[in-house]
């Protein structure tokens, strides 16, 4: 950390760092939700024409179009069963929140600091926001991370 800084670039920084890592965090568990459905939705579709295929398939076929359809609803219910306990949803759509709030704060910031130069009680009470956000996140994403079963 740059001790050179002052008041009001050290907090631009901050929230510049801090938005910037709630972004590129909430696009990861977005990509992340979004490949667990698409498996989900394309072996579900999978499965049901497999399932189908014995009306047309000879009736030798039966037994292994049975497993295929065993197999690939197994592997349905476990990438379910993955995707919920990794709570990739839950945590995009919490990290996004975070980021909107700290961009909030910066756009007020800005205006801010554009229109008056800030005293030492305006930086104070930015800091206080900021470390508000963050630390109400910190409490709902222990929440979050607990429901995974993991810490």
């Amino acid at each position: 950390m740059d001790t050179n800084l002052s008041g009001s670039e050290f907090l631009r920084n901050t929230l510049d760092d801090d938005i910037a890592r709630f972004d590129r965090e909430s696009s990861k568990h977005k990509r992340l939700h979004r490949k667990y459905q698409r498996a989900v939705i394309i072996l579900s579709a999978v499965t049901t024409i497999v399932a189908g295929s014995g009306l047309v398939l000879p009736e030798e076929s039966g037994k292994a179009l049975q497993f295929t359809v065993l197999c690939l609803t197994a592997s349905t219910a476990a990438i379910s069963a993955w995707a919920e306990m990794r709570r990739a949803r839950e945590l995009w759509q919490h990290e996004r929140d975070i980021y909107y709030k700290l961009v909030d704060i910066k756009r007020e910031f800005v205006f801010l600091s554009a229109n008056r130069e800030l005293k030492p009680l305006d930086l104070e009470e930015f800091f206080r926001k900021i470390s508000d956000v963050l630390g109400s996140s910190t409490q709902k994403w222990t929440g979050i991370v607990e429901k995974k079963g993991t810490s």
